[in-house]
């Protein structure tokens, strides 16, 4: 019994010896880090202004084809020899769509006019930029391009009106057809010529279905969310990278 109780000891202390030299190995200084930035000269520069250079790859998509993008990644260590700058494991990735925000003047005729509903499933400042992440219906066995704009104006009491438009060139959502589905995508809107002001009442608007639970009807409803926005201020990006049925928009 003494034996195999010396055994027992000598393999949990061997284990135990084995993960202590794992963890001394692995100097990863941050796991899961969640931002969204800009892409120029192929590296990754993110809203807060730190840049990250891909060292190692797990997930699919090509930084260096895209201008803006949402991304998952550990981060490995500084580079050495810069400042604010760090090598990373790129483990989740997708591109984002910039766009300049529309007068009510541009929007007013052409593609940009039509409203079909669209759901903002959530939205954040940061880098100059409101960002998105948008939902539309489509017919998945098709390759129709939707449009998307953010509209700006001003209100009567001053505020900063968004309106988010949609145009799915009848695309639209079809309870009879099986291959309807529910797309996303990532959205940036630079807003700092749109909102002079140091802070101000902002007020986002969109179109999309009434709701009950989970489920949602045919009848269309404006739905609108107001907040305070600061220019000095930064949300930090979702901790939930939403790839959904990606649908791609213009």
């Amino acid at each position: 019994m003494k034996n195999k109780v010396r055994q027992i000891i000598s393999i949990a202390t061997v284990i135990v010896a084995l993960c202590a030299a794992s963890c001394q190995k692995d100097d990863t200084l941050y796991y899961g880090n969640f931002t969204m930035g800009n892409v120029v000269d192929g590296k990754f520069v993110s809203d807060q202004g730190n840049t990250f250079n891909v060292v190692e790859q797990l997930c699919s998509g090509q930084l260096d084809t895209m201008k803006r993008a949402i991304m998952v990644c550990d981060v490995l260590k500084e580079t050495e020899g810069k400042e604010n700058e760090y090598d990373i494991r790129l483990t989740q990735l997708s591109s984002v769509l910039t766009k300049t925000p529309l007068t009510l003047e541009e929007a007013a005729e052409g593609d940009a006019a039509v409203k079909n509903p669209v759901l903002i499933d959530r939205f954040w400042y940061s880098g100059g930029y409101i960002n998105m992440y948008v939902v539309v219906p489509f017919d998945s066995s098709k390759k129709v391009k939707h449009l998307i704009n953010l509209v700006h104006s001003v209100a009567e009491d001053g505020s900063i009106v968004l309106e988010l438009r949609h145009n799915a060139f009848s695309d639209l959502r079809d309870d009879t057809n099986s291959n309807m589905t529910l797309g996303g995508a990532y959205v940036s809107f630079p807003i700092l010529d749109v909102i002079k002001k140091d802070s101000t009442k902002v007020i986002v608007k969109w179109l999309w279905y009434e709701t009950a639970g989970m489920a949602y009807s045919s009848v269309e409803k404006e739905y609108s969310v107001e907040y305070n926005w600061k220019r000095d201020g930064f949300e930090q990006v979702p901790q939930t990278l939403t790839l959904r049925s990606p649908k791609e928009l213009q």
